[in-house]
C-alpha cells in the first residue's frame, strides 16, 4: 500500500491488486496508522523486530487484527520533505529481512522524486500558486543565506529611513582666497633694476620701498639740462643788453622748454623708488634674481592685495550651479586653519563657465563674514554653500541619478 502524507496524517491512495478500495475501512485505517508511526519516528520499521528502541504499537495492532505476520513500512522522502510512506505486508512464513529492507529503501528513495512530481502535477492551480508563494516566502524569510538577507533588509530600512529624514543640502566646491582689491605696481620709466627688497608673500606698509631703478641716466640728463639752462640764461641776458627783442623772445621759449624737461627729469628721479600704495601683502613679484635687468615703462613688477578685505572664489561644478543663489550662506575651511570655520555669503555668480579638471566650472564669488590676521591671499580650501533642505536619500543619490538620467537620455532614440 502507498499513502500520501497530507495535513500531518497519511492517506492511502494506492493498493496493490486492487483498483478500488474504501479508505474508511478498518484495514486502510490501520495501515495508515502504521505509516504515521514510521513517519513520526523517521525510520523504516520491520515488524516483528527485536530492536526495543523503535515503537511498533500500530504495527502490532495491524498484525493482530488482520493476521499479517510480517510488515515493512518505509517513509518516502524527497529531498528534505516527507511525501508519504510505503507499507508492505506478508505472512509470517516469509518475513522481511534486513537485507530486503535495505533493498526496498534504496528502490523507494529513487522512486520518491517521481511520486512527488506526480503529486504536484495533479494538484489544482490554486494549490500550485499557493505552494509557489509559500516557497518564495520561505526563500525570502527563511534561514538560508541569513547574512545576505540581513544585509538586504538593513539596506531597505536605511533607504526607507533616509527617504523620510530631512537634512541640510550643501554644495561643496574648491575655494581660493583672493584680495578684494589688487593693485599693480608698474615700472614708471624704462631703465635697469637696481634693487628689490620684497618678494611674493612679504607684507608691506604704505610708503615702504619695494624696488629701485638705476638713476645714473637721469642724473646725467639733469646735469646736461642744468648746463643748457645756464647757457640759455646767459644768452638771454646778452640779448637784453643789446635790446634784440626777437632773440630775447626765442631764448625765453628755449629756457621754458629746458625748465619743463628739467621738471620732468626730476619727477622721474622722484619715482625711481617703487613704494607700496597701501598696507598689504605682495602676492606676485620676485625680482631678486633679476637685478641689473632692463625693464620697460609699464612692465608689471609687483601685485599687492590688502590684508583686511578678502573675497572667496568658489569653483562650482555646472551640475550643482542650479542650486546656488545670491545671498545664500555657507562656510569655508582652509587646510592651514582646519580647526576654524569661516562663514561666508554668496555675492555673485558668473554667467560664463571655464573648463577645468574634466568639467565645466562656474566662478562664484562670496564674501567673508569674519576676518583674521592669519589669512593670506592665495590660500585654498573647501567651501560648502547651504542650498536648502531635502531628504537624506536624495542628497546622497541625486548626483548619480542625474548622471544616469543624462546617460540614458543620450542613448535612447
Amino acid at each position: 500500500a502507498y499513502a500520501e502524507f497530507k495535513g500531518h496524517y497519511s492517506q492511502v491512495v494506492a493498493l496493490s491488486n486492487s483498483a478500488t478500495f474504501d479508505q474508511r475501512s478498518n484495514l486502510m485505517q490501520k495501515v495508515a496508522d502504521a505509516m504515521d508511526e514510521a513517519i513520526e519516528q523517521d525510520s523504516a520499521i520491520v515488524f516483528p523486530n527485536s530492536n526495543g528502541k523503535i515503537i511498533q504499537r500500530a504495527h502490532q495492532e495491524l498484525s493482530r487484527k488482520f493476521g499479517y505476520g510480517s510488515i515493512l513500512t518505509i517513509p518516502m522522502v524527497s529531498g528534505e520533505q516527507v511525501i508519504g510512506a510505503m507499507c508492505l505486508l506478508r505472512n509470517e512464513e516469509t518475513p522481511f529481512t534486513e537485507q530486503t529492507s535495505h533493498l526496498c529503501q534504496q528502490a523507494f528513495s529513487l522512486l520518491a522524486p517521481y511520486l512527488q512530481l506526480k503529486q504536484e502535477q495533479e494538484q489544482s492551480l490554486i494549490i500550485k500558486i499557493g505552494r509557489s508563494l509559500k516557497q518564495q516566502l520561505q526563500a525570502w524569510f527563511g534561514l538560508q543565506h541569513l547574512k545576505l538577507k540581513l544585509a538586504g533588509l538593513t539596506l531597505v530600512l536605511m533607504i526607507a529611513l533616509s527617504s523620510l529624514l530631512q537634512g541640510d543640502f550643501r554644495v561643496s566646491a574648491d575655494a581660493i582666497l583672493e584680495g578684494r582689491i589688487q593693485r599693480v605696481v608698474n615700472a614708471p620709466l624704462s631703465g635697469y633694476l637696481l634693487s628689490a627688497s620684497v618678494r611674493a608673500g612679504d607684507t608691506v606698509k604704505q610708503g615702504d620701498v619695494m624696488a629701485s631703478l638705476n638713476d645714473s641716466e637721469i642724473q646725467l640728463q639733469l646735469a646736461k639740462l642744468s648746463g643748457e639752462l645756464q647757457k640759455a640764461r646767459r644768452e638771454y641776458r646778452e640779448a637784453q643788453s643789446t635790446r634784440n627783442l626777437v632773440k630775447v623772445r626765442v631764448i625765453d621759449e628755449q629756457i621754458k622748454e629746458i625748465q619743463a624737461e628739467l621738471e620732468l627729469a626730476q619727477q622721474q628721479l622722484d619715482r625711481i623708488n617703487l613704494t607700496a600704495p597701501f598696507d598689504g601683502v605682495v602676492i606676485e613679484g620676485d625680482l631678486e634674481q633679476l637685478l641689473g635687468a632692463p625693464v620697460e615703462r609699464g612692465d608689471t613688477l609687483f601685485k599687492i592685495a590688502p590684508l583686511e578685505d578678502y573675497r572667496i572664489i568658489l569653483k562650482v561644478d555646472e551640475s550643482q550651479i542650479s542650486h546656488i543663489e545670491v545671498g545664500q550662506d555657507g562656510s569655508l575651511i582652509l587646510p592651514s586653519l582646519a580647526e576654524r570655520t569661516f562663514p561666508l555669503t554668496v555675492e555673485k555668480i558668473t554667467a560664463a563657465s571655464v573648463a577645468g579638471d574634466g568639467a565645466n566650472i562656474f566662478r562664484v564669488e562670496a564674501s567673508l563674514n569674519e576676518q583674521t590676521d592669519q589669512l593670506r591671499p592665495g590660500m585654498q580650501g573647501v567651501g560648502k554653500i547651504q542650498a536648502g533642505s531635502a531628504s537624506l536619500f536624495w542628497i546622497w543619490t541625486h548626483a548619480i541619478t542625474n548622471r544616469l538620467r543624462l546617460w540614458l537620455w543620450s542613448w535612447l532614440p
